[in-house]
């Protein structure tokens, strides 16, 4: 079954995250009700990386990581005039040839376990961050730390 068969919802994709959703950003990275399953992996990335934080730059809000150049993606979905943040994804580049995904969260509501699983959000964010790896000048790889059975260089 092809992956745009499935999904319902249309996510919209962006690297900006207005300052006015800090509190759903803040929700969703560091008050997660579902961590305390990852936190093994969480603790990894950040004794490896560094500790996230949000930074506010030019009217909009993304991840740092002292010391790290890294990168936000966001999904939304559109309700109205609004977009609601339902994931969020961070990640840099570790080597010529690699992307690491360091952080990623997905609100309760839309995680695979829960209410809208047919919406495959963290799959559908994944693919997008793979399409984004494949423009990338010399990107051939992608490594997950989070999961209980690490992805470690995928190929784009």
């Amino acid at each position: 079954m092809d992956l745009r068969e499935i999904a319902v919802l249309p996510l919209v994709f962006s690297s900006k995250l207005d300052t006015s959703q800090r509190d759903e950003l803040e929700s969703l990275m560091f008050f997660h009700p579902q961590q305390d399953l990852h936190a093994s992996s969480i603790n990894t990335s950040i004794m490896s990386y560094g500790f996230p934080k949000i930074v506010e730059e030019d009217g909009t809000l993304r991840i740092g990581i002292e010391g790290l150049a890294v990168q936000t993606l966001y999904a939304f979905v559109e309700r109205g005039q609004r977009q609601d943040l339902v994931g969020v994804l961070v990640y840099t580049r570790i080597c010529d040839d690699t992307l690491v995904v360091l952080h990623m969260a997905v609100q309760p509501e839309f995680c695979y376990s829960s209410g809208y699983k047919n919406e495959l959000v963290l799959v559908r964010i994944l693919a997008q961050l793979r399409a984004i790896a494949k423009r990338i000048r010399g990107i051939k790889k992608l490594s997950i730390l989070y999961s209980d059975k690490e992805i470690t260089r995928a190929l784009v």
